[in-house]
């Protein structure tokens, strides 16, 4: 059986109801599933289902609980004596003949037992029935759809594993939180099991099963109803004014439509997605051919004032077979059309549009933008070059495609070089004050992620232009500005970049997704750089809200799972790139370098040393080595896979090789890191520079400076107070090893318990200053050995990679398994692990 789960707070209100309950709500919420779980286990429960079939027959519902023969008098007042059961649920009650529900009436009258009623909205109950909630003789209950989070619970309980967050987001808004069609869509194979992880499976296909029960919801249709269902499955929404009023207003009146005021227009809606997958699926070429040619006759005449329109149009056009009539005027069409589909990421549409463009300059070169931001850059190259090779017509068309050609050529392929060269050419043709300036701005962009940020910032800094500029060349200059100083210069002015160029792209009618990615991802750096970790949420959830462009939501998964991981909430952001991470390309990806680094260190934050190895492992053929922005993710997850191995001298060699960079959040990540794995000596000058970087840099210093167990106990309770919780149990934990050294073991046991406390926070984190909590005693360098043998390397092996004698190695080993009280490196890795 299905699984029940959730709906929690309506159970116990059935089960607590004394007189019984009415549950009402449409078909598929749960209503006789909801009763059912609240009557399991309780004796003498009898059930009534009413049903078209029983209606025929007076008290037809009731008659298993009567006697085969009635007797004479009133037959009314012999049913009610007839049923005895304490306990009575009478289900789909809607449906109930009028003497069944003049029957259930007199029960409730007679109130010596509970009774539980179900019926479903949008049909027409007897009289009696509704008597039941409206004359207060049992309270009602309306039952809606499923809450997210309850629907997520009812998933998780039915399918071994976890779902893929955008299938469920899928799976949610297909359903609308409807538990029936949840179920079917399910059992239909909508999802697929990949790995323990269930993703959505192509195209959605109604089951025989689904098909039958959401045909069933529709019922019976009239002709001009049924023709106004057609033309919203294949147009929704369309406006009032386009449809029969008095059919839609009897629809909407069976809840199989929705009427709402957009601006000065009312516009109708199916009430269900699953409504138009089902009438859809009934349609053959031709009459899906006929509506949309309807469609198009209704809506094309008046202009397409709205903007909606123009892509709506568009795509009937191309459905119907139309997309070749009107040539210069079709072309036209599909070209704006193309437009607004790539600025909302629907690219497989938008790349649809463009090739129905008509072949032209314009045409070719918005399909070569579209195929770059498919991450298709060799195909996207090819276009690009052959434009160029035509010299372009006039100053815009030239820095169109300059920009998309040297943005594809080095976020593409990795080719900065190129890029940089096109950028250069570009310049001798655009004479445009405000194309020349966005054309630096790109440039910079190229020369800051492809490693030259002395170099960006030096442009940056000559790049003024005279003059008023229009929105997009100011977009252009502030997100570029933004993402600049986020990574090179202090948190304040970064923020306000930040801040600034969101509040100009607000003004925009039209989305820049593009733009407002780069912007929000700055404003993520900086915030952290601020130690404003709501704040980095906050712009990392709006960068999710993007669209299903995959170089951004990659982008944007990287970015959350490195929130959640400085939160502590190690498993959250494990999850979070492990499906981002089935989102890569084949081929090589900038995108590969956050996802995979953030995946691989999330497994090594929590002991997975395989797992972290075979995700640095594919980022060698899967990402796009740009430069740091891409590639230090990789080194920092190197970092902290060798100390998951015990290989600390390994781990604080990496540290030390990253913090010579003018890249300053990576700078100032690697020296905290070095104090994070016990060499707080490597780092303390170096943070001591950087204090003034923001907040954070000033707490990362003094967090290296702490000499005594009550400076790093006040260091924690600042990291735990902004939120950086495994930066906190770190901290409490080696105040903890030095307060006991210093002789203090009232205050090194309250910092323990903190330490331990924020641990349990830290989803299952280990890390070396974690690992003090179960090894107080033990010198840095016995902590290296016992965490290296507990990892499975010999005497010889640890010699080795420690410059030791295989005797010193051997005598470490004796002392602690004396101070630990173990007997050999079976139990000495349990005690580490716990």
């Amino acid at each position: 059986m299905w699984p029940f789960a959730g709906r929690a707070d309506q159970l116990e209100a059935v089960r607590a109801a004394g007189p019984g309950m009415v549950v009402l709500g449409p078909a598929g919420t749960g209503k006789s599933r909801l009763v059912a779980e609240a009557v399991a286990g309780l004796a003498g429960v009898a059930w009534v289902r009413a049903t078209p079939a029983a209606a025929e027959l007076p008290c037809g519902a009731f008659a298993h609980l009567l006697p085969d023969t009635a007797p004479g008098g009133n037959p009314l007042r012999w049913a009610t004596a007839a049923i005895t059961a304490p306990v009575l649920v009478v289900d789909d009650a809607q449906l109930l003949d009028p003497a069944s529900a003049e029957l259930l009436h007199r029960l409730a009258l007679q109130g010596d037992r509970r009774l539980l009623v179900t019926v479903r909205t949008g049909e027409r109950p007897p009289g009696a029935v509704v008597a039941l909630w409206k004359d207060e003789l049992l309270p009602r209950l309306e039952l809606g759809p499923m809450p997210r989070a309850e629907a997520e619970a009812m998933l998780g309980a039915a399918l071994p594993g976890r779902i893929e967050a955008g299938s469920l987001a899928r799976v949610w808004e297909t359903s609308r939180g409807n538990p029936l069609y949840l179920r079917e869509l399910v059992l239909s194979g909508a999802l697929r099991d990949v790995g323990g992880l269930w993703l959505w499976h192509g195209s959605l296909e109604l089951s025989a099963t689904l098909r039958e029960t959401v045909a069933a919801r529709i019922g019976d249709l009239t002709g001009d109803e049924r023709d106004v269902l057609d033309l919203l499955a294949f147009g929704e929404p369309l406006g009032v004014s386009l449809l029969d009023a008095a059919a839609t207003e009897r629809l909407e009146d069976r809840q199989l439509v929705t009427v709402s005021r957009t601006g000065r227009r009312l516009e109708a809606r199916l009430a269900h997605p699953l409504y138009g997958e089902e009438i859809r699926s009934r349609w053959g070429t031709l009459r899906t051919r006929s509506v949309l040619r309807r469609l198009i006759a209704s809506v094309e005449p008046a202009g397409l004032r709205r903007r909606e329109d123009v892509l709506r149009v568009a795509v009937w056009r191309l459905d119907a077979d139309l997309a070749g009539e009107g040539e210069d005027h079709e072309h036209a069409l599909m070209l704006r059309a193309c437009g607004q589909a790539r600025a909302v990421r629907d690219l497989a549409l938008a790349e649809r549009l463009a090739r129905a463009a008509g072949g032209g300059r314009r045409a070719r070169l918005a399909l070569a933008g579209v195929l770059s931001y498919q991450e298709r850059p060799e195909e996207a190259e090819t276009i690009f070059a052959a434009l160029w090779a035509e010299a372009p017509e006039d100053s815009m068309t030239a820095f169109e495609c300059a920009v998309l050609r040297a943005q594809n050529l080095a976020w593409g392929s990795g080719r900065i070089d190129e890029a940089l060269r096109v950028i250069a050419e570009a310049r001798g043709i655009v004479t445009s004050p405000e194309y020349r300036q966005s054309i630096s701005c790109f440039e910079i962009s190229i020369r800051a992620v492809g490693g030259d940020l002395p170099g960006a910032v030096a442009l940056m800094e000559e790049t003024v232009v005279p003059g008023p500029q229009g929105v997009r060349g100011a977009g252009s200059l502030s997100a570029m500005r933004s993402g600049v100083l986020a990574i090179a210069d202090a948190a304040g002015p970064a923020l306000d970049a930040v801040r600034y160029a969101l509040d100009l792209i607000a003004t925009q009618p039209e989305a820049m997704p593009s733009i407002t990615a780069q912007v929000l991802d700055a404003g993520t750096i900086a915030a952290i750089a601020g130690a404003d970790l709501d704040l980095a949420e906050h712009y990392t959830e709006r960068a999710e809200a993007l669209g299903d462009w995959n170089r951004s939501v990659l982008q944007a998964a990287a970015s959350a799972a490195r929130n959640d991981r400085l939160r502590g909430r190690i498993t959250g952001a494990l999850h979070r790139v492990e499906e981002a991470a089935l989102r890569l390309p084949a081929g090589r990806s900038a995108s590969g370098g956050p996802c995979l680094g953030e995946l691989a260190q999330a497994h090594a934050l929590l002991g997975n040393v395989e797992a972290a190895e075979e995700a640095l492992a594919r980022a060698e053929s899967a990402v796009l080595e740009l430069g740091p922005p891409v590639t230090f993710p990789l080194r920092f997850a190197e970092i902290w896979t060798a100390a998951a191995r015990g290989d600390l001298t390994a781990a604080v060699a990496r540290a030390e090789a990253l913090i010579d960079t003018p890249y300053i959040p990576f700078a100032l990540f690697a020296l905290h890191d070095l104090v994070r794995l016990g060499r707080p000596d490597l780092a303390v000058d170096g943070l001591a520079a950087l204090a003034g970087n923001g907040p954070l840099a000033a707490l990362f210093a003094r967090h290296a400076a702490a000499r005594t167990g009550a400076d790093l106990l006040a260091v924690a309770t600042e990291f735990d107070a902004l939120g950086f919780l495994l930066f906190a149990a770190e901290a409490a934990a080696i105040a903890a090893v030095r307060l006991r050294a210093a002789g203090e073991p009232r205050r090194a046991q309250l910092a323990e318990q903190k330490a331990r406390t924020l641990r349990h926070e830290c989803q299952g984190a280990r890390t070396p200053a974690l690992s003090s909590l179960s090894t107080p005693d033990l010198t840095p360098r016995q902590r290296e050995i016992a965490l290296l043998a507990a990892g499975g390397l010999t005497n010889r092996e640890i010699a080795t990679r420690l410059f030791l004698s295989i005797r010193t190695v051997a005598n470490t080993l004796l002392a602690v398994y004396e101070k630990t009280g173990v007997n050999d490196r079976a139990e000495l890795g349990v005690l580490l692990r716990e």
